[in-house]
C-alpha cells in the first residue's frame, strides 16, 4: 500500500541533499515522473511560483546598532584608574583595544561592545607604576586611534639586526591622542609596538618575545601585533583606551 509523503517528510528530502551519485539520479528521476504528469510544463516552468520561492534569498539581518553616545567598554578592573574621558566614536567595523596596565592585558571590543579577545600588553615605561607625566615614564591614560602603520615584518620577515628591528618588533603602529593626553604632560610619539632592545637579538624578533617595558610606549608580543591587531586595523578604525594606576 502506497504511502504519501507529507510535505514536512518531502522537505526532508531536499534538506539531506548533498549532491551525492544516487541523490542526483534521484532528482533526475523526480523531474522524469513530475515530466510525464498532465499540466507538467507550469511546474518545470523556469518561473514557476515555487521555483522562484526557494531561490529566494533571505533578507540580511539588520547590523547590530551602534552604542548611542560612543563606546566605552570599561569594567570593573578599570574602577578607580586614571583612563578615557570620553568615549570612542565608533562606527560599524571599528574596534576598541582597551589597555589596562596594572592587568597588564589588552581587550579588543567590537563597534557594539562584544568583547572579541585578550592577550598579554605592557603599557609601562622607566619608572613608578602611577607615572605618565615625564619623558620614558608610563602610556599616558586617555583615548587614542591608530594612525601610520609601519608593517617592517612585510618588508622582511628575516632582517639583521638593528635598532630599529630590536626596538619595534615586526608591526608599529602611530598612536593619535583624542584627549591632548601626550601634549598635557609634554610628551609626544607614543606608540604600538612589539621588539624589545632587552631581550637581545634575535629575541626582540621572535613571536612571543618577552614584554619588557617601552620608554612609554605600548607594547605587545610580535605574532599578536601581526595576528589579533592588524585585522582590524585594516578593517576599519582602531580605538586604544589606554588605563594606568592614579597616585
Amino acid at each position: 500500500m502506497a504511502s504519501p509523503m507529507t510535505p514536512e517528510r518531502f522537505q526532508d528530502r531536499f534538506e539531506a541533499f548533498r549532491g551525492e551519485p544516487q541523490q542526483v539520479s534521484g532528482v533526475w528521476t523526480l523531474h522524469a515522473a513530475i515530466a510525464a504528469l498532465p499540466g507538467s510544463e507550469t511546474v518545470l516552468d523556469e518561473q514557476a511560483p515555487w521555483a522562484l520561492t526557494f531561490s529566494q534569498k533571505p533578507a540580511a539581518p539588520p547590523a547590530p546598532a551602534v552604542p548611542s553616545g560612543g563606546l566605552d567598554p570599561r569594567g570593573s578592573e578599570e574602577v578607580g584608574m586614571a583612563g578615557p574621558q570620553k568615549a570612542a566614536p565608533v562606527q560599524p567595523g571599528d574596534t576598541y583595544l582597551l589597555v589596562n596596565d596594572r592587568d597588564q592585558d589588552m581587550e579588543a571590543y567590537d563597534h557594539t561592545g562584544a568583547f572579541l579577545w585578550t592577550i598579554p600588553c605592557l603599557a609601562r615605561g622607566q619608572g613608578a607604576d602611577t607615572d605618565w607625566s615625564h619623558n620614558s615614564t608610563d602610556t599616558p591614560p586617555g583615548l587614542y586611534k591608530l594612525g601610520q602603520l609601519y608593517a617592517d615584518y612585510e618588508q622582511n620577515p628575516n632582517p639583521p639586526c638593528s635598532d630599529t628591528a630590536m626596538g619595534y618588533g615586526w608591526y608599529s603602529f602611530d598612536m593619535e591622542e583624542l584627549e591632548n593626553q601626550e601634549v598635557a604632560v609634554g610628551r609626544a610619539g607614543i606608540m604600538l609596538h612589539g621588539g624589545g632592545s632587552a631581550c637581545g637579538w634575535p629575541g626582540a624578533w621572535a613571536p612571543q618575545q618577552p614584554l619588557h617595558p617601552t620608554l612609554g610606549c605600548v607594547r605587545l608580543h610580535n605574532a599578536d601585533l601581526r595576528d589579533k591587531v592588524l585585522p582590524l586595523y585594516r578593517q576599519g578604525t582602531v580605538y586604544v583606551g589606554v588605563f594606568q594606576e592614579k597616585k
